[in-house]
């Protein structure tokens, strides 16, 4: 599409008003068509500035403006300006054609009262008639071609209408002239249509050509009327041309300020209001048979791409996603950008075929790449529903949309099920018999259908390590094909555009809560995972209390295991906690540890139990590569809450969790997920085996840790002791120093604080300078630390400490620790030693 050369020059001079745009290029192109005589731009004149060097919004701008002057060109322009022009042109050619009919009334008038033979009154005011009901007809016009009829109908009847009123004067050049001048003259410039102006005009002297010919005058009075007919013939070209051409001019730009007021300047594409109007438009069609429905995208991350990478890359996103709007969808679609990085659609069509076509425009734009990789969208969908209004429709689209992006983004969901798809979400239907049933029937789990599959449950047994013994079995959802294949996980949960998390979510609570009232045991917990969107639902935790009692189980014996997800801030977490802790639930926080997981979620939740992701069994410090799990226990129960400690697969991880002094435990060692409840006693066993393992370990763990400090203790008392006696800081602890793990060799006073300089041993040389700033101690108090304190309580005794992270060293060491007394009173003569080495035992106990 070409664009004109004036446009081309303020696109030119609105680009150079844009940062970072090299002008050279485009200069040149303009230069070159200059020169040519091509004034002219096409869009592909431009591709050489779409290198990094023009914003994306220089590149939309050229776009724009060039589109604005696609009407010029477009196929229905003409018809387009002249049914505008036919708005503008029928209420004055009315007036002007009722002025017509007075003139010719006057006309009439005062040829009556002029001498000579004349034609009937009835007839000339047959004629005035004739234009009244033409002038009434002209504001009813509905096309173009009616009104250019009704024109040339009208002068017609006005050329009989004079040749009747000159008919029987003297002179009828004299009374004819004006009217054949003026009638012309005044009708050019309300012709629509050049074609209309050329055939009223040619009509109107062809119907008074056989009056002119009639007329007996002189050769010069002929002359006369030719030259003025011809000049208003020319005045009347030039009147109705002139006018033709403000017309057109007023249409091109009301048409591109409408066109820029309905569009958003970044995309191309409609700007909110435009598209509610036209949506609104459309939804109005009186076919009632016909479906509409409205699909919501927003860009995922939009947000972090702008802050990161700056506003241009943004906008270059957009323009490119609206790109693949607009190659998507057809011209019968509505596409709208509604704002920021939201784009909304109104497309023919049920809700099936839609969600279709937003699949397929996700597929489109994950191959858009951004600079920190894939862009994605999420989308929703809902069909509109007759007589809704239009804001009615979106409503339910956004609400789709916010499903999508709480569900994790990058996906396609449809509208919650309407009333007539309610009973395919509602809970489990317990069989009538049920409550009646015993024995070998109740215990026969129970499925639901979902979908083109059945839903089950499986239950994990939970024990506790104290009482080796279980206490309870995760509910966890399975589903089942009618051959009995099992489902992989990955297909079951993969998000549904039908269906939301929630719903699954909702029915597995029924069907396990049933069950669970079959097939376990009385006398234990049964956990139920729970999304935070299911969580925080408003009346969820009666519906849920309910139906627990329903099917026989007390609330009391429901542990609640909230899952990591997104939906649901943590004051609506915790305000809904308390709800269900109303009715008895216990609550849990799962896979602690992971994702959003973190102590300030725990603390205002207040959960019962804590669940530790599985990694959290695996990990360990840097450096000595010791577990912080015993640590991380110890800090939970502290906060009053029991800890489950989930993924224990080897005897390893469930001796470590009994060392760590878990509450309970969840494994593939202790229990697979199964439909049927096996025996305890061979995981009992296990775990007394692994009691008994920790208590012989602990034993010889002691027994090296003492054996590897026996030295150190020796040496640093003949250091304390040669220091009472009088011997110089340095010699004293000269022989210690030599020792393969001493880092340094310290005496503290009595208020903690170090005298005189440390003395740097063997270990001492593996220290970094990245904690130089506080790696000398002069001045520094060690009176808080549990080395100082158990060697002031126990004087004369060496005291050795728990393993610490050094402030000096960064690294993980141990202090050995003697109080003695000198000429300066009472002190602490210490050695710290590096434990970072992997050989080295750690105490059994802190």
């Amino acid at each position: 599409m070409a664009v004109p050369y004036a446009d081309c020059c303020a696109i030119f001079y609105r680009i150079t008003m844009l940062p970072r745009v090299d002008r050279a290029p485009l200069r040149g192109v303009i230069e070159r068509r200059r020169a040519s005589q091509a004034y002219s731009l096409n869009p592909g004149d431009f591709l050489p500035l779409n290198s990094g060097r023009v914003t994306g919004t220089g590149l939309i701008l050229i776009d724009m403006l060039s589109s604005t002057t696609r009407q010029t060109t477009d196929a229905g322009f003409l018809r387009r300006f002249h049914l505008r022009s036919l708005e503008h042109q029928r209420p004055l050619s009315a007036i002007t054609m009722a002025f017509a009919v007075v003139a010719y009334l006057s006309f009439v008038a005062t040829r009556s009262v002029v001498g000579g033979p004349m034609p009937g009154l009835q007839y000339r005011l047959a004629c005035g008639l004739c234009l009244a009901l033409l002038a009434m007809a002209m504001p009813r016009a509905k096309t173009p071609w009616a009104c250019g009829a009704i024109g040339v109908a009208y002068v017609l009847t006005l050329q009989a209408g004079i040749a009747l009123n000159v008919s029987g004067v003297a002179s009828p050049l004299l009374w004819a002239l004006p009217a054949m001048v003026m009638v012309v003259m005044g009708a050019a410039p309300l012709w629509l249509t050049p074609t209309q102006f050329l055939f009223g005009t040619v009509a109107f002297y062809a119907a008074g050509l056989p009056v002119l010919l009639n007329v007996h005058e002189t050769r010069g009075a002929h002359l006369v009327c030719w030259m003025w007919i011809g000049i208003s013939v020319l005045s009347a070209a030039v009147l109705h041309g002139c006018f033709y051409w403000l017309r057109r001019n007023h249409f091109l730009l009301e048409d591109r300020l409408v066109q820029l007021a309905a569009t958003d300047p970044l995309t191309g594409l409609q700007n909110r209001r435009a598209f509610k109007e036209g949506a609104e438009t459309l939804l109005s069609t009186p076919d009632g048979s016909a479906k509409f429905s409205a699909i919501f995208v927003d860009i995922d991350y939009f947000k972090s791409l702008n802050d990161r990478f700056g506003h241009s890359v943004g906008d270059q996103m957009l323009h490119e996603v609206a790109q693949i709007l607009k190659a998507q969808t057809s011209a019968d679609d509505n596409v709208s950008r509604i704002g920021g990085e939201e784009f909304a659609l109104l497309r023919r069509g049920g809700l099936r075929s839609a969600v279709g076509f937003a699949e397929t425009l996700r597929v489109a734009i994950s191959g858009i790449a951004r600079p920190d990789g894939a862009l994605t969208a999420s989308f929703g969908v809902a069909e509109y529903r007759a007589g809704e209004s239009f804001m009615s429709l979106l409503d339910r689209a956004d609400e789709a949309l916010l499903r999508a992006k709480h569900s994790g983004r990058n996906r396609v969901c449809a509208e919650r099920a309407a009333a007539d798809d309610a009973a395919r979400l509602k809970p489990l239907q317990l069989p009538d018999s049920d409550a009646h049933a015993s024995g070998a029937s109740r215990r026969e789990p129970l499925r639901q259908p979902w979908d083109d599959h059945y839903l089950t449950s499986h239950f994990q047994p939970l024990y506790s390590l104290s009482h080796q013994k279980q206490v309870g079995f995760e509910a966890l959802l399975r589903g089942e094909r009618d051959d009995g294949s099992v489902i992989a996980p990955a297909i079951l949960f993969a998000p549904k555009p039908f269906t939301s998390e929630s719903d699954l979510d909702r029915v597995s609570h029924a069907l396990h809560l049933a069950n669970a009232a079959r097939v376990i045991p009385d006398d234990v917990w049964v956990f139920l995972n729970i999304l935070p969107v299911s969580f925080v639902a408003e009346g969820y935790a009666d519906q849920l209390a309910g139906f627990a009692r329903s099917v026989g189980l007390s609330p009391e014996r429901v542990v609640l295991e909230l899952l990591e997800s997104h939906g649901g801030s943590v004051d609506d977490l915790s305000r809904a906690a308390a709800q269900y802790r109303e009715h008895g639930f216990l609550i849990a926080v799962d896979d602690f540890g992971a994702g959003h997981s973190n102590l300030d979620r725990l603390f205002q939740i207040r959960p019962d139990l804590v669940k530790l992701d599985g990694e959290l069994i695996r990990a360990t410090s840097p450096g000595a590569q010791q577990p912080i799990l015993p640590k991380l226990v110890s800090l939970l129960h502290q906060a009053g809450m029991l800890v489950v400690v989930e993924g224990v697969e080897t005897t390893d991880e469930l001796i470590l969790a009994v060392e760590s002094n878990v509450d309970f435990a969840q494994g593939y060692l202790l229990g697979r997920p199964a439909a049927t409840i096996t025996p305890p006693e061979p995981v009992n066993r296990r775990i007394d085996h692994a009691f008994d393992v920790l208590a012989e370990g602990r034993a010889h763990q002691h027994a090296r840790f003492e054996l590897e400090l026996h030295p150190y203790r020796l040496a640093l008392d003949l250091a304390a002791q040669a220091y009472s006696g009088g011997v110089p800081l340095e010699e004293a602890f000269a022989p210690l120093a030599t020792f393969e793990l001493c880092i340094s060799c310290f005496i503290l006073d009595e208020s903690g604080r170090q005298i005189g300089l440390e003395v740097n041993g063997m270990a001492s040389a593996k220290a970094g300078d990245s904690l130089q700033p506080v790696a000398n101690p002069r001045d520094a108090r060690w009176d808080h630390r549990p080395y100082f304190r158990n060697a002031v309580l126990r004087p004369g005794v060496p005291v050795t400490s728990s393993p610490y992270l050094s402030l000096a060293s960064g690294r993980p060491c141990i202090a050995v620790t003697i109080a003695v007394p000198t000429e300066q009173g009472r002190c602490v003569v210490g050695v710290e030693l590096d434990w970072s080495l992997d050989r080295l035992p750690w105490p059994a106990a802190d």
